[in-house]
């Protein structure tokens, strides 16, 4: 898709066509060494050669100079609500937004507890208590999970990815390409634009599920001002009978039901390899 029919369906002349091949490694937890050899060495297997390889972990220097900013533009804020607060106060705006648009009264359909629910108790805290605090989450001075820092986004939206996304967790985890320099990780949300701007991404190539992410793609570009890539969403390609979902085959590999990720009888490229396709084959699909 990113190498070849992405570039067809835009009508981008082979002239003018390069791909950067980047690791989205923003989650420690969801990565390791394995999965990063193995993307590398498997796009080569196939035959295609992106422009140069990044690593959305190098830029987590900036990232966090841009989270300071936002905090100064009073854009963010840090924020101490639990998953499960977080979950109420998104589904209560959630059911305010449907009640807007069904011409229903939202104070009558989902009124407000409090203020402390909606927009939050920490929503309309200072620029200076915020950098404060988030200066002690990235000395490793609070629990995991105990805060993140916040967007502050739009609660009166019909899309629930602008109820002020978390743009920062707390994780006292190894990177495995970053190391042990952090104990902040930015969110995949807040990473994404931010990286394909710094590369001056031309198209930004997503699957359809991403869509309703794009509102808050933007909007995070425009608060910091930055350049806007062009984004496009494109249909996934899913095959019958067959499991693709990368979490539920982890299941499958810690569980030991197959001998790993290249296990014949896994919808891996390394397992459809191993099974006897061709990089021919498998691109002509």
């Amino acid at each position: 898709m990113n190498f070849s029919l992405a570039f067809d369906k835009l009508g981008v002349s082979p002239d003018n066509r390069a791909t950067i091949f980047r690791y989205d490694d923003t989650n420690p937890e969801a990565e390791s060494r394995e999965y990063i050899d193995s993307l590398k060495r498997d796009l080569e297997w196939l035959g295609w050669k992106p422009e140069r390889t990044t690593y959305s972990s190098d830029n987590f220097g900036v990232l966090h100079d841009l989270a300071v900013t936002l905090i100064k533009k009073g854009l963010a804020y840090v924020c101490d609500m639990s998953k499960d607060e977080m979950e109420a106060q998104r589904d209560l705006a959630k059911r305010r937004s449907n009640a807007r648009n069904t011409d229903k009264d939202p104070d009558i359909e989902a009124p407000i507890p409090s203020t402390d629910v909606l927009p939050g108790r920490n929503r309309n805290t200072s620029v200076e208590r915020n950098l404060a605090l988030f200066e002690e989450m990235r000395l490793g001075l609070f629990d995991e999970g105990s805060l993140t820092l916040r967007l502050k986004m739009d609660f009166e939206s019909s899309n629930p990815n602008m109820y002020d996304l978390v743009a920062y967790r707390i994780k006292y985890v190894s990177h495995p390409h970053a190391g042990d320099g952090w104990c902040i990780y930015p969110s995949y949300d807040f990473t994404h634009g931010i990286c394909d701007s710094i590369e001056h991404i031309d198209y930004s190539i997503c699957t359809l599920e991403f869509e309703t992410r794009r509102e808050p793609y933007f909007w995070i570009l425009w608060a910091l001002d930055m350049y806007k890539p062009h984004v496009y969403e494109m249909s996934r390609l899913n095959l019958e009978y067959t499991v693709l979902s990368k979490r539920r085959l982890n299941k499958l590999v810690t569980g030991n039901h197959v001998r790993g990720w290249n296990d014949p009888r896994m919808p891996t490229i390394s397992g459809l390899r191993r099974r006897g396709y061709t990089s021919h084959i498998i691109n002509s699909f």
